[in-house]
């Protein structure tokens, strides 16, 4: 039995260092998984960092072109503005010429029927004193002068 003791003594003494293997290479195991998990973490924080380089690059383009393309449109809106506020001045001066050439149209055409009703008025004197009025050749004007007997 001595010896059946001494070979597991033996046994268990042989297993003993094989466990410590074991669990060192279990370590080195982990520690060499842990190890690569950190590594690759690094390298998707670096990918993540140049990742957040490039969008903050790509951001303050956009932000320089926006800006650009805002300030152009707005001294567009103001030269626009400037255009609507000359167009609209000229179209009040344009109005108020307007309105007072149509009021001496009115005064000029208001004169000719007074001067209508005068010469009217003349030729109707002229027959009744038993004189000859002028032709209807020699009347000058736009305006064709009828007498009133002549209709």
């Amino acid at each position: 039995m001595s010896s059946l003791t001494d070979i597991l003594i033996q046994a268990a003494i042989a297993v003993v260092p094989l466990g410590v293997a074991y669990l060192a290479f279990r370590s080195a195991t982990d520690a060499n998984r842990k190890t690569q998990q950190t590594a690759l973490l690094q390298v998707e924080r670096q990918a993540e960092l140049e990742r957040s380089k490039v969008d903050a690059d790509a951001f303050l383009r956009a932000k320089t072109i926006y800006e650009d393309a805002l300030t152009q449109m707005e001294r567009q809106l103001n030269r626009m503005q400037s255009q609507a506020d000359q167009v609209s001045a000229d179209l009040t001066t344009e109005q108020t010429s307007s309105t007072a050439m149509r009021d001496q149209i009115r005064r000029l055409q208001a004169q000719i029927r007074a001067l209508e009703r005068t010469v009217v008025t003349l030729r109707t004197q002229l027959l009744a004193a038993g004189l000859a009025p002028a032709p209807a050749s020699e009347t000058t004007g736009p305006y064709q002068l009828r007498h009133p007997l002549q209709e």
